[in-house]
C-alpha cells in the first residue's frame, strides 16, 4: 500500500505522517504540500527523532513533483481550504492543527495523534 500524506508546505505535518506511517504500518509512505516551504520545521523532526522515528533529510516537495497515480491513497492531514483540492480518487481528511510556533508538548501531541490515526489506517488497509 502506497500512501502520500499531503499538507500545505510539506514542512510539519505530513513529514510527521510519513516518518509514523512507514516505522508502523507495511506500507510505504511519502509526503508533499500543496505549495512546498523552504526547509522542514526543525522542532518537528527534533521530535520524531526524540520519539525514535527516522526522518530522510531532503527538501520539502509540493504536489506538482508527485505523480498522484502512482498512491493508493492521499491523506491530507491539513485543515487550511487548499488542502481540499487534491486531483486523487481516493482522497481522506484528517484535520490535524498546525503545531509550528508551538511549544513542543503541542508537537508531541500531534504526533500522538498521527501515531493513533495510522495505526487505524493500517488496521482499515489490512481488513
Amino acid at each position: 500500500m502506497r500512501v502520500l500524506f499531503v499538507c500545505i508546505q510539506n514542512t510539519c505535518r505530513s513529514v510527521m505522517a510519513e516518518a509514523v506511517f512507514n516505522k508502523l504500518s507495511k506500507g510505504f509512505a511519502e509526503s508533499a504540500g500543496v505549495d512546498a516551504g523552504d526547509e522542514f520545521d526543525e522542532k518537528a523532526i527534533e521530535v520524531l527523532k526524540k520519539f525514535g522515528y527516522n526522518v530522510i533529510k531532503r527538501k520539502p516537495r509540493s504536489l506538482e513533483e508527485i505523480d498522484l497515480s502512482t498512491f493508493d491513497v492521499v491523506i491530507a492531514v491539513c485543515e487550511e481550504s487548499r488542502c481540499f483540492m487534491i486531483d486523487h480518487p481516493r482522497v481522506e481528511r484528517w484535520y490535524i492543527v498546525d503545531p509550528r510556533g508551538k511549544s513542543e508538548k503541542e508537537y508531541i501531541r500531534t504526533l500522538r495523534i498521527i501515531e493513533r490515526k495510522v495505526k487505524e489506517l493500517s488496521e482499515k488497509l489490512r481488513a
